[in-house]
């Protein structure tokens, strides 16, 4: 926003003062903000499956055509002259696609630096097909699964995803990664497991290397058992309540019981 407002893009530093460009690029700036998340949004619902930059340049799209015509209004509302020293409303609105395109090249440059992206399995370990259906921000080592509706919550150490896919199927495209169904809506790694743990008689919990706590139902105890991951079960602090309680509003349709 400073830099907006110092900068005057679109020719409103010779045209404006410093209180109108104030005016005029807080609440566009904050408003692009959203609507940049909503573009988003909308891309990776529409295009779940397909390549990253398909779904950039879909994101990109968008934001141009609904939030080009607020620049435009604005401006020419705060004053005309924008319009003029920016050649017409064609050419304002050319200038809001070239900014958008460099938001987005620079978020995804941004994305690309964080350290989610060293959070891949090694070199030694093959690369389960189910991270190649999320954005390239999140393909990290995976943590769990739980099926929500009809979609899969995809919970990974850079984030959280979803995907829409059956568990079962999402479950199987998680080999070679070894991993247990814990209940019939959630699927864990067995690597992201720190512990078990056991909250009352007949309750029993994963904790998470991520500090969230997946139930365990008699279903599928036996094959974590095997593991030696529930014993000894201690219990858990009053901390985790938050972990547990997002983690069993995954809810879903009965699905099979796989295992990678």
């Amino acid at each position: 926003m400073v830099f907006a407002v110092l900068a005057g893009p679109f020719g409103t530093l010779t045209t404006m003062g410093t209180g109108e460009r104030v005016l005029l690029w807080v609440p566009l700036i904050a408003l692009s903000v959203v609507m940049g998340w909503i573009s988003n949004l909308i891309a990776q619902v529409v295009l779940e499956d397909r390549h990253t930059s398909l779904v950039e340049a879909m994101a990109v799209t968008i934001m141009t055509i609904v939030y080009a015509p607020f620049v435009v209004l604005s401006t020419s509302l705060m004053n005309p002259d924008v319009l003029l020293a920016t050649g017409g409303v064609v050419q304002l609105v050319f200038y809001v696609f070239i900014v958008v395109v460099g938001v987005a090249v620079i978020r995804h440059c941004v994305l690309a630096l964080q350290p989610g992206a060293d959070l891949m399995p090694g070199p030694n370990v093959a690369e389960p097909r189910l991270l190649q259906r999320l954005p390239k921000a999140l393909r990290a080592s995976v943590l769990r699964l739980s099926a929500r509706d009809h979609m899969v919550e995809v919970v990974t150490r850079a984030g959280v995803a979803q995907v829409r896919l059956r568990l079962c199927d999402a479950v199987a495209e998680m080999e070679p990664i070894e991993g247990f169904m814990a209940h019939r809506s959630h699927w864990v790694a067995k690597d992201a497991v720190l512990e078990g743990q056991r909250r009352a008689p007949g309750k029993v919990y994963l904790k998470l290397t991520n500090g969230d706590l997946v139930p365990v139902s008699r279903t599928f105890r036996s094959d974590w058992m095997a593991t030696g991951l529930l014993e000894p079960c201690s219990s858990p602090s009053n901390s985790d309540a938050a972990s547990v309680q997002h983690v069993e509003r995954a809810q879903s349709a009965p699905q099979s019981s796989p295992r990678a």
